[in-house]
């Protein structure tokens, strides 16, 4: 798209966005933070759909873009500017709607400096919720340093209304960081730290069948079964989704149901069947160094005849490249029986695992994902687990596909499968 048709279509965008808002007034719930914000939208969703009339942003629709687009209940036009035109003009009569949600849960995103603050702009939240950072923040590449990523985050803080509500990861260092960003109400969630909501006993069941954990929230004690999830991730993504429970008076049995009945998220942790009666774990939906050290060590807590990792490179990592996709080669080379490394910058995957003292024949090193899955088809074996994971322009998504049992399904357990993902 053009850039001056983009800022026009942005800019006429926010303006429907403006008016609905202030038409029909709908308590806003904004999830920003590094890691984990589409699962952490998801979470919040799903307690909350069985008892309010809620709305969530689709997929990862957390840009300039996005967040109006949700605002309005609408797709991307991605390069067709008739689609584009059409929404601005089904835009103009969303202020005059009559059924309207009551409930906003936007994810908040950031790519470049000044995305969320023109957001906050006019974007007010009742409640916001910030995940996580990593080390090395994805999308770093477009930032100073990691202190200003954690600034633009920021917005969505200081936007808060006056008797808002933070809720923030005790565990993060840098989330807590934002705490003087607003004098609103703030309550915690963790899992190794105290807080307003604790996770413990944290543990994978039947035949990996999912994760459940124990929660305890300012004293009363919860139980959450997630299916078709593994690791800790996904208890940090319910564990905010509960403190908005409790704010919005939803009884807890309601809140774990939903969490327990929801929508599962694609390509975040996913667990599905592969061949040879081989369990994968599909984390393809984006890669960042945090996110891919927690998705191996969660694949090292797991039973299984071999532990096979296929990642590709993560992207957006400036200066931080090199040195980040070594360190994720040592974590590999503790872990995995086989290890397949794909595009140039996992390269230095391989140099990290052989330093580990993994075997050179137990690596191999593919150009893309399609290569990757035509050589794990040739070495899968009955119980294997094998945990994918890559920045989305590595479409690793298209070598789990290759070694799923059910082929047919692939648009509903796979991610990026929609006919304009297919052109690129």
């Amino acid at each position: 798209m053009k850039s001056l048709f983009k800022k026009l279509v942005v800019f006429v965008l926010t303006f429907e966005a403006i008016l609905a808002l202030k038409k029909h007034n709908p308590f806003i719930i904004g999830v920003t933070g590094n890691l984990g914000k589409t699962s952490t939208k998801d979470a919040i969703y799903a307690v909350m759909k069985e008892k309010y009339n809620v709305r969530k942003s689709q997929k990862s629709f957390n840009s300039v873009f996005g967040v109006p687009l949700t605002i309005l209940n609408e797709n991307s036009g991605w390069n067709n500017p008739l689609k584009w035109l059409w929404i601005i003009v089904r835009g103009l009569f969303v202020p005059f709607e009559r059924d309207y949600p009551q409930y906003l849960v936007l994810e908040i995103g950031a790519d470049r400096v000044g995305d969320i603050r023109d957001i906050c702009k006019w974007l007010k939240p009742d409640i916001t919720v910030v995940t996580q950072f990593g080390e090395v923040p994805v999308h770093i590449e477009f930032f100073k340093d990691k202190d200003a990523v954690i600034e633009e985050k920021g917005h969505l803080v200081e936007a808060l209304k006056e008797n808002g509500l933070f809720i923030y990861n005790a565990d993060d260092i840098d989330t807590q960081k934002l705490l003087s960003k607003t004098h609103a109400r703030k309550k915690s969630f963790a899992i190794k730290e105290n807080a307003d909501a604790k996770a413990f006993d944290i543990r994978s069941y039947g035949n990996i069948d999912g994760v459940e954990a124990d929660i305890l929230i300012n004293e009363e004690k919860v139980h959450v079964v997630l299916p078709e999830v593994v690791g800790k991730s996904p208890v940090y993504c319910a564990l905010p989704a509960l403190l908005v429970a409790q704010e919005l008076n939803i009884p807890f049995d309601v809140a774990c149901a939903g969490l327990r009945d929801g929508e599962k998220p694609k390509g975040r942790m996913r667990l599905l069947k592969g061949v040879n009666n081989s369990v994968i774990i599909d984390d393809t939906y984006n890669a960042s160094p945090k996110a891919t050290e927690h998705g191996l060590q969660t694949l090292g807590t797991l039973t299984g005849n071999r532990k096979i990792a296929v990642i590709g490179d993560m992207m957006e990592l400036g200066k931080h490249t090199r040195d980040e996709h070594y360190k994720i080669g040592v974590v590999a080379g503790g872990i995995c029986h086989k290890l397949i490394c794909v595009g140039l910058r996992a390269r230095a995957i391989t140099e990290g695992a052989m330093d580990a003292k993994m075997l050179d024949e137990n690596i191999l090193e593919c150009d893309s994902s399609m290569e990757a899955g035509k050589e794990l088809i040739k070495m899968i074996k009955e119980g294997d687990v094998i945990y994918f994971k890559g920045s989305q322009s590595m479409r690793m998504e298209r070598a789990v596909k290759m070694v799923l049992v059910d082929h047919h399904k692939q648009h509903e357990f796979l991610v990026r499968q929609e006919r304009e993902w297919s052109k690129k």
